[in-house]
């Protein structure tokens, strides 16, 4: 039994703490591949409390921000059909999980001019105030 309980608390640690990856779904083969969807973006936002919104936001995407790298999306605008801008957050840390080649998956998804169709959360903790997060990107 003393053999056995380093096995079951280590197990029991890596099921409780593991999170879900990002999933990536594409079209096209070879030179014509490109990202058609990512799911599972939201993971845990730290230090917020969260509410997914039952109806999807469409629209363009108008502008991208990036981390102090240039090269990390952290969260983008849409222009919707009634030409209003939503900012949209991306939860870098659960999208990190994809290891090197992040970059590149989300930048080829939130290509700017892309039709684009997301569902969202929101998200508040403390006095910061509310947040838009994706947690689903569908290119039209």
């Amino acid at each position: 039994m003393k053999r056995l309980l380093p096995f079951v608390v280590l197990v029991l640690a890596a099921t409780t703490f593991a999170q879900i990856a990002p999933t990536v779904r594409y079209t096209g083969t070879g030179k014509y591949r490109r990202v058609a969807e990512m799911s599972n973006l939201l993971g845990v936002v730290e230090y917020m409390k969260c509410r997914r919104v039952s109806t999807p936001v469409v629209g363009r995407i108008v502008k991208r921000d990036f981390e102090e790298d240039e090269v990390t999306i952290s969260r983008f605008v849409l222009a919707d059909g009634r030409d209003e801008r939503v900012p949209i957050n991306i939860n870098d840390a659960q999208v990190g999980i994809l290891g090197h080649r992040r970059n590149e998956i989300v930048s080829s998804l939130l290509s700017k001019g892309s039709k684009v169709q997301v569902w969202t959360a929101r998200c508040s903790g403390g006095g910061s105030g509310i947040f838009t997060y994706a947690a689903r990107i569908k290119v039209l």
